[in-house]
């Protein structure tokens, strides 16, 4: 039975538990979570949003439907890390893909792009926010949060990485106060829609990671 065939009576109505739960100010709860098919009408509702698809890879559609929306939950709870290149701490394969709750509501994602050969040591790093969400230091403190659960979770892992599109100023701040080190400019790299722009790359090291206190403000 594909996700779209699903029925209410066989969809699991309790959400798994998290992986990681913190409260980075008072009155407010913040959980990274696995997904699971009851999501979907909420991804949809928060991803269906040109803002968000303009930062994105063509992968991430606009507009964002139910269908779009239970195609990646399918994807994101059946996609787990390789034994043999990237080991964990418990010996276990991970999911790489969770769901970013607010206060108990979906509204985001972030997860990790496993690279390769050479670069088997490396993960690539994304997420995106609900518009309505930008601006209050949400991103910044999931995404230190997020970063320390991966030090720990992959031991063998010693970098991660993140591209950007040039113009997404947001993002390069928030990967700035986690830590990561602007490293490059691929020029010209990216065609999105009608418009050329760079990528930028940035990188954090293991050894560089220092655990910081932190809390959600308004960011500029």
């Amino acid at each position: 039975m594909s996700p779209s065939q699903e029925t209410p009576e066989s969809l699991p109505k309790t959400p798994p538990p998290p992986i990681l739960t913190f409260t980075p100010k008072p009155h407010t709860t913040l959980q990274i979570r696995p997904f699971h098919p009851p999501d979907a009408p909420q991804v949809a509702r928060v991803a269906n949003s040109p803002r968000i698809a303009s930062c994105m890879r063509n992968t991430f559609p606009h507009p964002y439907n139910l269908q779009d929306a239970q195609y990646w939950i399918n994807l994101a709870t059946t996609s787990f890390s390789h034994p043999a290149t990237k080991p964990t701490k418990s010996g276990q394969p991970l999911l790489l893909a969770y769901a970013i709750i607010l206060d108990g509501v979906l509204v985001g994602d972030i997860g990790l792009k496993p690279l390769w050969d050479i670069e088997s040591e490396t993960f690539e790093i994304g997420y995106w926010l609900g518009e309505q969400f930008w601006g209050a230091g949400i991103m910044t403190a999931v995404l230190k949060e997020f970063i320390a659960w991966t030090w720990e979770q992959f031991p063998t892992v010693r970098r991660l990485e993140a591209m950007v599109f040039d113009f997404n100023e947001g993002s390069k701040r928030v990967l700035t106060r986690a830590g990561f080190v602007q490293e490059g400019v691929k020029r010209e790299a990216v065609r999105k829609g009608d418009k050329i722009c760079d990528m930028i790359v940035f990188g954090l090291l293991r050894r560089e990671w220092t655990t910081q206190t932190f809390s959600i403000s308004v960011e500029p």
